[in-house]
């Protein structure tokens, strides 16, 4: 079967074609990876090819082809495209064109482990390939934020830098007005992003720019412009209300809101609709968060921010639902106008809720206040591997594994010291109450070298039965681990690659002779190999053994090989004078076998070893005539 190859296409700048191993026998798989151009140069070439088939790496919010692949039935057969593995449904297949069914967002990962890593087995009519999706961050241009739809003569407004590049730093602010909005002079001390507008802003627009740095560089620059001009500020208007949102009590001393979002969603999904307010005078509204000891974690962070111009509350900090994740309630004690509602409990850390206030005023800062309790809604998660508590020192699953060629037990260890696999050791646990890891069937093995071990349904790892590691066949061997948990439309999956490197150990070495049935005067030449390579002989000698009785045609009764049980001889002589790997055989040989010994090194260790040839049979004497072999 001879795979067959893809055309470059001529778009492409630097194309990777591959022709990748098959695991079905009449299916041949070829692919491509589309390179990219990302900041750091054309990346996009094939690695960790020691776990999986295909490795790719691929632009944040990127829209194109992530890899493209072809299979070829020897038989003219259709294929049949599918996806499986645990990040099966972030991708689609179509015509062998593997997509993102949406742009991945690096600083928003969606892969089964909640990374930047995703992995998907491609599927064609029984052939599979396993493929390794790296989603690598890109320079996204930062924006700007006014928190004042209409700005009005001594009403302060603020403008903020949102940039989902990692390490902004160094901002520095400049306001500037317009009468027009396109010709623009900046106003001499407004450089900080807070501004109070003044009566020469009357009738102008403003704009904030902020010049910066972030992890892609320095130099980088945004901005935005108020959506109206500035109006003089208003002395009498109706204050905004909350009133016509979910609940409101006829004895109107407090409104109460409820909104839900998942747990674990990510940073900036919305969390519910909008906590909209209205305003009879039709103003222009600012929303923000009052302090509630629930605003913020432990550690400081926001855990829900707000879209000042809409009222949308937003995840600003990752939050769990489940009883031991890394984000619980704390207590919230909640005191002043207006009050919860009756029945509302604030003070119970594990009600997965969180009771948050927001603010609404309009320019003249007439205001209002809602309570807003949002919930959090459990979801299904995949469970994770835990660590090993044999393993001392070792606080996540072990992934870097080491076995010695030739130990007799084949253990598998880790760590540093290096300790022996104990018991368990990939076990997966399932924060979700209900989801149990099933006694049978929960772990399986994946990847190119999974017929070379075996997994318990106690998630014991070891090297299968029917292998013997062997260093110089294969010195390291790539799997993945995958452990499920739940059942039916529950059941998820975690996946762990794992590489297990074969610890080169002493192999006996071996001399072998030129001649098997020696004669006087011909030449015998002994060569020695090792199979840890690098074999320098330091020293040879020769011994030639007791006389063999010989039949009368000559023939000995047994070879010169010895046989521990019953040895044929019984001692050797030194042959005095002989250094080398070459021997003539002379009339004292006849009769007796021949040994050669070689005193060498090899490429482990700096001790010397020994290896030794002997003849098939004892030495007789020259043949006049021979006789060739015949079948």
């Amino acid at each position: 079967m001879v795979p067959s190859r893809l055309d470059c296409s001529p778009t492409m700048r630097t194309p990777h074609v591959r022709e990748f191993p098959l695991r079905a026998s009449v299916v041949v798989f070829t692919g491509m990876l589309l390179a990219t151009l990302l900041p750091g140069g054309l990346v996009g070439h094939p690695a960790n090819a020691q776990t999986v088939d295909a490795s790719f790496q691929y632009p944040e919010n990127g829209t194109s082809v992530v890899g493209l692949f072809r299979a070829f039935d020897q038989d003219g057969g259709a294929i049949r495209w599918s996806l499986s593995g645990p990040d099966r449904d972030r991708f689609s297949i179509n015509g062998g064109e593997l997509r993102f069914k949406a742009p991945p967002n690096y600083e928003d990962p969606q892969s089964a482990l909640a990374t930047n890593d995703y992995r998907v087995t491609i599927e064609a009519s029984g052939g599979t390939h396993d493929v390794a999706v790296a989603v690598v961050d890109v320079d996204e241009a930062g924006t700007v934020n006014i928190d004042r739809r209409q700005p009005q003569v001594s009403r302060p407004l603020g403008a903020a830098l949102l940039d989902e590049d990692a390490g902004v730093t160094g901002e520095r602010w400049q306001w500037a007005r317009s009468e027009d909005g396109t010709a623009w002079t900046n106003i001499q001390g407004a450089t900080s992003p807070r501004r109070n507008p003044v009566a020469a802003d009357l009738g102008t627009y403003l704009r904030a720019t902020v010049v910066y740095s972030d992890r892609f560089g320095s130099g980088k620059t945004a901005s935005a412009v108020s959506a109206h001009r500035v109006e003089a500020r208003t002395l009498s208007n109706a204050a905004p209300s909350f009133a016509g949102q979910d609940r409101v009590r006829s004895t109107d001393d407090y409104i109460d809101i409820t909104r839900t979002v998942a747990e674990n969603a990510a940073v900036g999904v919305h969390v519910g609709r909008t906590v909209s307010a209205t305003d009879a005078d039709n103003d222009v509204l600012f929303y923000e968060f009052l302090d509630t000891p629930d605003l913020r974690d432990d550690g400081g962070r926001a855990r829900f921010t707000i879209d000042s111009m809409s009222g949308q509350i937003r995840v600003g900090n990752v939050i769990g639902a489940d009883a031991g994740e890394r984000e619980d309630e704390d207590s919230t004690s909640l005191t002043g106008v207006p009050p919860l509602p009756p029945g509302e409990d604030a003070d119970d850390p594990g009600n997965s809720e969180y009771v948050l206030r927001v603010k609404v005023s309009d320019p003249s800062t007439a205001s209002a206040v809602v309570n807003v309790i949002v919930r959090i809604a459990g979801v299904n998660e995949a469970p994770r591997f835990d660590a090993d508590l044999t393993l001392a020192g070792i606080q996540t699953p072990p992934t870097e594994l080491s076995v010695t060629e030739g130990d007799v037990d084949k253990s598998l260890q880790a760590g540093t010291p290096l300790a022996d696999l104990q018991g368990n050791t990939y076990v997966v646990v399932d924060e979700d109450a209900g989801d149990a890891v099933p006694q049978t069937g929960a772990y399986s093995l994946g990847g190119a070298d999974r017929r070379f071990f075996s997994i318990s349904d106690s998630g014991a790892l070891s090297v299968a039965t029917s292998h013997t590691p062997d260093f110089e066949k294969q010195s390291s061997y790539s799997i993945t681990i995958m452990g499920r948990s739940g059942a039916g439309s529950r059941r998820l999956t975690a996946v762990l690659a794992v590489t297990i490197r074969v610890l080169d150990a002493e192999d006996a070495g071996e001399v072998t002779l030129s001649q098997r049935e020696p004669q006087v005067g011909r030449l015998i030449r002994a060569a020695v190999s090792d199979p840890d390579g690098g074999a320098s002989v330091t020293d040879w000698a020769w011994e030639r053994s007791d006389e063999i009785t010989v039949d009368a045609d000559g023939n000995p009764p047994a070879g010169c090989r010895q046989d521990p049980v019953t040895p044929v001889v019984a001692g050797w002589t030194p042959i005095d004078g002989v250094t080398t790997l070459e021997y003539t055989p002379t009339a004292a040989d006849v009769g007796r076998c021949l040994r050669a010994t070689a005193t060498y090194k090899d490429r482990i260790g700096a001790d010397t070893e020994e290896a030794m040839g002997t003849t098939e049979a004892p030495v007789q004497n020259s043949r006049v005539v021979n006789t060739a072999p015949e079948f």
